[in-house]
């Protein structure tokens, strides 16, 4: 009965003076009950009880504030993702250079030095395994880029590229992959061509020969495996990037046996130089003024 009376004067002062309460942001109105003085003052001197009834009353009032806040349906998540890249492209490449091994190209701002001059002369042989260009689907279409990155990177001097589709390219294969290898190559090229040339692209995993040639002639590509301590493990250089490509399987060790072209107006031949095999991945999208 005691502790009745108590809670009834403690509930009476507090509904008194917070009539009005604003807890959570949201704001809860509560009618006055009956005031019984006599009993406030009955157990006014009982000041320590009275705190703890008071926080422990106020504390069940913010939760159920905050509760009812949040009874509400979940907001649906924000499932707007970022848009679909015009363009998707995994490729795999016999790529060999006049530079030794491994090219330090890769890890400088110029062409080597040879001697007295300075350039880095390569082919780029690639077939692409899966992807499209908006409608345009690529599997199959192969690609050899030949070119020589010249003096002076920052100007394109004495620069040169020759993009050589395999007849089996379709004119919107062709025009597809010279926007995505204009955009995974973003060079100043001071000369740049186009051409057209069947060519075999083959990798014999078993022997550890990789080979791209022209049946024209004119290009040349084989490599040969490079063996590691381990027999039955290849090297491989992971973590760099190769261009502007998103990723890639590791840079394959694959020494040039030979590496030749000779074709608008270029021609060189290097044996015993840096040679690699690698698979890329490349997004993006097209270039607005080939957009269609």
């Amino acid at each position: 009965m005691e502790i009745r009376r108590f809670g009834l004067g403690i509930l009476s002062e507090l509904l008194v003076e917070f009539a009005v309460l604003r807890l959570a942001g949201l704001r809860i109105t509560i009618p006055p009950l009956l005031y019984r003085a006599p009993i406030y003052a009955r157990f006014a001197e009982e000041t320590p009880m009275r705190k703890v009834f008071f926080l422990f009353t106020l504390c069940c009032a913010f939760s159920s504030a905050t509760l009812a806040q949040y009874d509400q349906p979940a907001k649906p998540a924000n499932t707007s993702q970022a848009a679909k890249p015009d363009f998707s492209m995994t490729a795999s490449y016999i790529e060999a250079c006049s530079c030794d091994m491994f090219c330090p190209c890769y890890f400088n701002s110029h062409s080597t030095m040879h001697g007295d001059m300075q350039f880095c002369r390569a082919n780029l042989v690639l077939k692409v395994d899966t992807g499209y260009y908006k409608s345009t689907k690529l599997d199959g279409a192969k690609v050899w880029v030949s070119t020589d990155l010249g003096s002076d990177w920052s100007t394109g001097k004495d620069s040169w590229v020759v993009m050589t589709f395999d007849p089996s390219d379709t004119p919107d294969q062709k025009a597809a992959l010279t926007d995505i290898l204009g955009q995974l190559y973003p060079f100043k090229w001071e000369h740049a061509a186009t051409d057209t040339a069947a060519f075999s692209w083959n990798v014999d995993e078993k022997t550890g020969v990789a080979r791209a040639k022209m049946n024209n002639g004119k290009g040349d590509v084989e490599l040969e495996r490079v063996a590691g301590t381990n027999p039955n493990q290849e090297i491989v250089i992971p973590n760099l990037q190769y261009w502007k490509a998103q990723s890639n399987n590791g840079f394959r060790m694959w020494k040039t046996k030979e590496e030749k072209y000779s074709g608008q107006g270029h021609d060189f031949e290097y044996k015993g130089t840096n040679g690699f095999m690698i698979t890329i991945t490349f997004s993006g999208m097209a270039t607005p003024t080939l957009a269609g």
